[in-house]
């Protein structure tokens, strides 16, 4: 090979600086290209799990709150002007008798030796208190704490038992609270009540109560009273901004709640079709590179129908 040639050969090898600058932009664009696409990939990613873990949230939600709805009625008959589904703006509440095992015994009132119908205000041992027979057949069933049935009549009212003693034998003395109302219910002998000497009797209930706590945005569960008469709740969900709830009759009205003392007979409790749950729901854990690191909202929406409750308006049609 001649001096020329090698000569020649040799300038060829290598890179030239405008090849070497030519490489490097390419470079520095494809890494680039490449890192806004690995953060773009994450932060889809993180708005994925973060949406997925909103929607298992509401799907736990609305399980729970239709298990409990559907649940109303079980051994309880809907009124016209007391049923077994209520509804306040936040609070939706289902009451049932349980079963324990066989549906919960029914306990009338001691008839007092006078003969005076109506007795005179309050119960048969005070403001508060009514004597019951315990016919000792089965373990006696109510117990401090637990929410009851108090029945006169066609009238019906909740109690929260707050003490239960037996006086005598073959009696037990109930003493509950002075509330007015009870999860939304009318309670105890309020609006001047007063009891008969036929017709009153007493009933334990599974009552489940659903609202939310505006203070901390959080969804609770309610299903009774501690002995302390303070409620026995659970957190069932955070980050709940609004929890709504409607119910739907027989002619597919909506109404906040349901009213049988008015002269509008089609909002009766005993036309009750379904509640219809909406609520807003939003993640829990903020994300800076998912939404601008502003909370995650999602509007969910649950229509549920107290299958007994339809049961029972079907059986007696």
């Amino acid at each position: 090979m001649s001096p020329r040639s090698r000569q020649h050969t040799s300038s060829r090898s290598g890179f030239t600086l405008i090849e070497l600058l030519v490489s490097m932009v390419l470079g520095v664009i494809i890494l680039a290209v490449s890192a806004n696409f690995a953060t773009a990939t994450l932060r889809s990613s993180r708005g994925i799990d973060m949406r997925d873990g909103l929607n298992r949230d509401a799907r736990f939600v609305g399980l729970a709150v239709s298990r409990d709805i559907q649940d109303a009625g079980v051994a309880f008959e809907s009124t016209q002007v007391f049923g077994s589904v209520a509804s306040r703006g936040d609070t939706v509440v289902a009451i049932s008798v349980p079963f324990m095992p066989n549906e919960a015994e029914t306990y009338s009132m001691v008839v007092p030796a006078d003969t005076t119908d109506p007795l005179p205000p309050g119960g048969t041992c005070g403001a508060t208190c009514i004597d019951v027979v315990d016919p000792n057949t089965v373990p006696f069933q109510l117990s401090p704490g637990d929410v009851a049935l108090l029945q006169v009549q066609n009238e019906r009212r909740l109690i929260v038992l707050t003490a239960v003693t037996a006086p005598s034998a073959g009696v037990r003395r109930l003493t509950f609270s002075n509330a007015d109302t009870l999860f939304v219910y009318p309670a105890g002998l309020s609006g001047g009540l007063r009891l008969t000497r036929n017709g009153v009797a007493v009933q334990r209930l599974s009552v489940t109560a659903w609202y939310q706590n505006n203070i901390n945005n959080t969804l609770i569960r309610a299903d009774g009273f501690l002995p302390d008469g303070t409620l026995r709740t659970s957190i069932t969900a955070r980050g709940v901004d609004v929890f709504a709830t409607r119910l739907q009759f027989t002619n597919g009205v909506e109404r906040t709640e349901a009213n049988g003392f008015d002269a509008d007979t089609t909002n009766d409790y005993d036309r009750i079709v379904s509640v219809i749950v909406r609520a807003r729901m939003q993640v829990e854990r903020l994300d800076r590179s998912v939404n601008g690191g502003a909370p995650l909202f999602r509007d969910y929406e649950w229509r549920i129908t107290p299958r007994n409750l339809i049961f029972e308006r079907n059986r007696v049609i």
